[in-house]
Order: C-alpha cells, then structure tokens, then sequence
C-alpha cells in the first residue's frame, strides 16, 4: 500500500479543506475525504504492484509480490475491494466528492494499464491525481476554488519527480517494453525535460504571496524548504544520472512534499 504516499494523500486533502475555508462543522466530511485519498491511493500503489511484477523482480526484487510475499491473484483481489471502499466513502460526503473519487479511481486503473505507456502522458496522470488530492479537500467543504493553487504545485512538482523516478528505473522498464521518457530520448533529455518542471515550481512559487494571498511565513518557508532543494536535487542529477543520485533525488522530493505541504498551511497564517 505504501502507507508513507497515503499519508501525503491524507494531509493533502486536508491542506486543501484548510485552503478552503473548512472549519470543524466540516471535519467529519474532511476526515472521510482524506481517508477515501488515502484507501484509493493505496489501491493504485495495490494494482501498479500487480502489474509491474516483472520489472519489479529487476528494479524492486523486494516488493511483496517479486519476493513472493503474497500472490498476485490475492494482490488483485486486495486492490479492487480498496477502490469499491474508497469510492463509496465518496458517497458520504457529497456528490462532487463521491465523482471525484471515481474519476480518480478509473484514472488510477487507466495510468497502471494504458496511459504510461505513453511518453509524459503517464507522469502528466500521476500529477493530476496527486492535484486532485487537494480538490477533493475543496470538494469536501464546497469551495473547489480556493485550493486549486496548491494542486496546480502538486502537479507540476510530481510530474518532475515521475521523470527523475523513470530515469531511475530505466532498465526494469526496458525489460518489460515501457515507453517512458529515457528509454525513448534517452536519459540526459529526459533529465532537462524534468527540470522544466522544476523550474517551474521555483518560477511560480513566489506568486501566491506576491497576490496578497499567503503570508510571509509561506515564502520564507517554501524558498528555503522547497526552491532550494529543487536546486540542489538539479545539481545533483546535472553531476550524475546514475542510479544511486536518481534515487537519492527521488527520495529527497518525496520528504520534500512533507516540506510543501507544511510551507502552504504556513501560508494561511496571517
């Protein structure tokens, strides 16, 4: 399920209640919102496993299905009773919530068995999921708008980490015919590719302050704990595209997301 990705889905949502005004008249909605991100989330980490295990047996030979920890069948099994759960609980907070659920779930289903075949199409879906994270926080109090500037953040910051990951896993990929961006343009351009995206998470990252919109606390937060990283993980990949920095790099964003999402609630202290 990998329950550390769930948790950023989980205060995701949140984040974005928080963005949107919600107060604790809506915690009950919230709470429910979060925790069908969190379950449906899981069941797309769930499903990815089922139908990644060949190049998993190369790239994470320590998963639970290459490393016979659980069957395949009972994996499948597992994932599609987390999506049916999670969309349901959709259904307890209102209707906009209960679509997005099941928008996000046959998104998740398409991603794992059609969509990353396709060059940046597949790490475009994952930054749109993890955008929707934070819609679904909006959804959840009824004010949509107020949160699509940290989605728009999500999205554009997991794209670039998708890339670095597929950098990453360049060999398993091959090994099962995945057509992902280093394979067909080769590892060095998919790296400037990635770092378009950084460079648009650093460009636009002082905007939300300069519209008056978060606080000071929120810049000082998001330049040092976000921009700064950015450069350094840039730096780092510039060096060395080899799988130990690709790694190190993936690792060092997904902490950083903890760091983005902490800068953002900074904001909305005034």
């Amino acid at each position: 399920m990998r329950p550390l990705n769930g948790a950023i889905a989980f205060i995701s949502v949140i984040m974005g209640a928080f963005l949107a005004n919600g107060d604790l008249a809506s915690l009950d909605k919230i709470l429910i919102t979060a925790s069908a991100a969190f379950i449906i989330l899981s069941s797309g980490n769930v499903i990815n496993d089922y139908y990644d295990v060949e190049t998993d047996r190369i790239n994470k030979p320590y998963r639970p299905i290459p490393s016979r920890q659980i069957k395949r069948t009972n994996a499948l099994i597992f994932s599609i009773c987390l999506f049916i759960a999670g969309v349901c609980m959709g259904l307890f907070v209102n209707l906009t919530a209960f679509f997005i659920a099941l928008f996000s779930s046959v998104l998740l289903i398409l991603y794992t068995t059609i969509l990353r075949r396709f060059l940046l199409l597949g790490n475009m879906t994952v930054g749109l999921l993890t955008g929707l994270t934070f819609i679904s926080g909006g959804a959840a109090v009824e004010n949509i708008g107020q949160s699509l500037i940290p989605a728009v953040f999500a999205f554009l910051f997991t794209v670039a980490r998708e890339i670095v990951k597929d950098i990453q896993d360049v060999k398993g990929d091959q090994h099962a015919g995945m057509s992902s961006l280093p394979i067909k343009l080769g590892r060095r351009r998919a790296m400037y590719i990635s770092f378009v995206f950084f460079i648009l998470v650093i460009l636009i990252s002082p905007v939300p302050y300069l519209m008056n919109l978060y606080s000071i606390y929120y810049l000082i937060s998001v330049t040092i704990g976000v921009d700064l990283v950015l450069i350094i993980c840039m730096i780092i990949m510039s060096k060395d595209l080899n799988e130990i920095n690709t790694a190190r790099v993936s690792s060092l964003m997904k902490f950083d997301i903890f760091i983005g999402l902490g800068a953002i609630y900074l904001g909305g202290i005034h």
